[in-house]
């Protein structure tokens, strides 16, 4: 009995990620008015079959955009990257996957980063990617620290820079307002990130033991 019991849950833990695979196509394409039946539709089943797995619409996209996240944490955190030999190295691929996945991340990630007000009952969402990026930017600047060699706890301004540069916000204004290319927001980002980890150490070291973020 315990052994089917085990079965019916990865065959559900199966379908449930492909419906999430679906949500996150048509999330991309539609933005946060998709429907259920767009996202049934996509995932070739039926409307009562998609409501077994995520009760409402909002639990759906909720649970896809916090998913769109966590493996952007794996990919950026995979064992490539943390084999890094040094911080400038580092800052480069985090950042040029960071982008990388910005670009693809869809309509409706930018709608939920934006505006709260298109939101209409989507504040897990919203929870869901603030609770994603804070834990992603905070395992970034720890490691940077740690490979830095720098002394106690990152302050919390050199966070908050890591969380600006990466975000899709300055992702999109380089691109759309002035037409930079990828690779062009890779680089500058990538400079600035390594002139405030310059900053950030050397006030340390000058503050010495005592100080604190």
């Amino acid at each position: 009995m315990q052994t089917v019991t085990v079965a019916r849950s990865s065959v559900v833990a199966v379908r449930r990620e492909r419906v999430l695979d679906a949500a996150e196509v048509v999330l991309a394409e539609v933005g946060v008015a998709a429907t259920m039946d767009d996202i049934a539709d996509a995932a070739g089943i039926g409307r009562r079959t998609l409501f077994r797995y995520f009760p409402t619409r909002e639990e759906l996209i909720a649970a896809a955009i916090e998913r769109r996240y966590q493996r952007l944490d794996e990919e950026v955190f995979d064992e490539a990257h943390l084999e890094a030999d040094d911080p400038d190295e580092l800052i480069r691929r985090v950042l040029t996957t960071t982008h990388r996945v910005a670009a693809q991340m869809g309509k409706a990630h930018w709608q939920v980063a934006a505006d709260r007000e298109v939101l209409n009952g989507l504040g897990a969402a919203a929870a869901a990617r603030q609770r994603a990026r804070r834990r992603y930017v905070k395992r970034f600047t720890d490691r940077l620290w740690r490979l830095s060699d720098g002394p106690g706890q990152p302050p919390r301004w050199l966070a908050d820079t890591f969380g600006l540069l990466e975000s899709l916000f300055t992702y999109q204004a380089l691109r759309l307002d002035f037409g930079r290319s990828e690779a062009a927001i890779v680089d500058l980002t990538c400079r600035l990130m390594t002139e405030a980890l310059h900053a950030a150490l050397a006030e340390a070291r000058a503050a010495g033991p005592a100080s604190s973020p």
